[in-house]
Formats: C-alpha cells, sequence, structure tokens
C-alpha cells in the first residue's frame, strides 16, 4: 500500500474553488424549454399535490377497507344473534 501525502493548503485551495464554482453554477431546467420559467414553480407544485392526492387516496382506501370489514363482521354476528333468538323463542 502505498501514501499519498497532500499539503492542507492545496486541499483547502482546491475545497474553496469547488465551492466557488458550485455557486456560479445555475440549474434553470425550465427557462429556455417549453414553458416560461415563471412557470416551473407551479408545475413543481402542481406534481406534489398530486402526489398528495394519490396518497391521500391510498389512505382513504385503506380505511374504507377496514370499515367493510368491520360492517362485515357486524353483519355476521348480528345474523348469529338473531339465529339464536329465534332458537330461544322457538
Amino acid at each position: 500500500m502505498s501514501e499519498i501525502k497532500v499539503k492542507e493548503e492545496t486541499v483547502k485551495k482546491y475545497s474553496s474553488d469547488m465551492k466557488e464554482s458550485a455557486k456560479a453554477m445555475d440549474y434553470l431546467p425550465m427557462k429556455d424549454g417549453n414553458m416560461a420559467f415563471s412557470r416551473a414553480n407551479s408545475i413543481n407544485q402542481l406534481r406534489t399535490a398530486l402526489f398528495d392526492l394519490v396518497e391521500a387516496v391510498e389512505a382513504f382506501q385503506v380505511v374504507v377497507e377496514t370499515d367493510a370489514t368491520r360492517l362485515k363482521n357486524l353483519g355476521e354476528s348480528f345474523a348469529i344473534k338473531d339465529r339464536a333468538l329465534r332458537r330461544m323463542m322457538g
């Protein structure tokens, strides 16, 4: 295994150069594309709202399935009790 020696000043200079170059980069994917730059934020908000809607619908589906199961069990227990009362009454 070989050892690599690097001066601390060199690493600091490199990291500050990287930081400056990262600040200089602007990433605006929608600026010159098919839509105006001002609409990019609203499209992102629409996408986020749609994802939230899908999650809410999935949560509602779980609640409805749980309620359906409970109602089914409740109906079966009422039917059993009705049969038992019918037998007792003759």
